[in-house]
């Protein structure tokens, strides 16, 4: 079971930096404004839109890769099993609540308005936060491992993951379907 979650997670893995690039190809004529562009660069609510699913792109892949080797080591440290527990739910929690945050405040540097892409992939992470709350306080306070709800957990963490790949590559797909359709609609 554990190799397929290991398999799982490269696949996400993939997906999510695969979002990344293809942000990147798409709009490879502004790719300097995307990662460095001011208030200057957004112009319109289009513009806004397509920084800020960049952003929220780029912090969910770099987050959800530094959770992934978080999770990697903590598993293999030599401690007791409640302890290491407190520790990987715990993490799990920091390392989301630094997902929030980097969010927050790169949307603020960039003065971008949070799109709705930004608040529906928040919306899951805040899932995904409460989760980990359950399970730190279940099973690393509690000692109590019910089978169901680990699977709820383990099912409700894949489903937030693929809503959230399947948004953030909603809309640069749209935009890339409907610049496509224009370009041959010119010929």
């Amino acid at each position: 079971m554990n190799e397929i979650l290991a398999y799982v997670d490269w696949v996400f893995r993939a997906l999510f930096s695969l979002v990344v690039l293809f942000l990147m190809v798409i709009f490879w004529e502004r790719k300097f404004s995307l990662f460095f562009g001011g208030k200057s660069s957004l112009r319109t609510k289009a513009d806004h839109t397509l920084h800020s699913c960049f952003l929220t792109a780029l912090c969910t892949v770099v987050f959800f890769i530094i959770g992934n080797i978080l999770s990697d080591h903590i598993i293999t440290l030599p401690m007791e099993k409640i302890a290491l527990r407190r520790l990987y739910y715990f993490l799990g929690m920091v390392n989301l609540t630094f997902f929030f945050v980097s969010l927050f405040l790169l949307h603020a540097i960039r003065q971008c308005g949070f799109s709705n892409i930004a608040r529906t992939v928040s919306y899951l992470m805040f899932i995904e936060l409460s989760l980990y709350f359950i399970q730190l306080v279940v099973r690393g306070y509690l000692d109590i491992s019910y089978s169901i709800l680990n699977s709820f957990v383990a099912a409700s963490f894949f489903i937030c993951n693929i809503i959230a790949f399947i948004i953030l590559i909603s809309y640069p797909t749209k935009l890339f379907l409907g610049k496509k359709h224009f370009d041959l609609g010119n010929r």
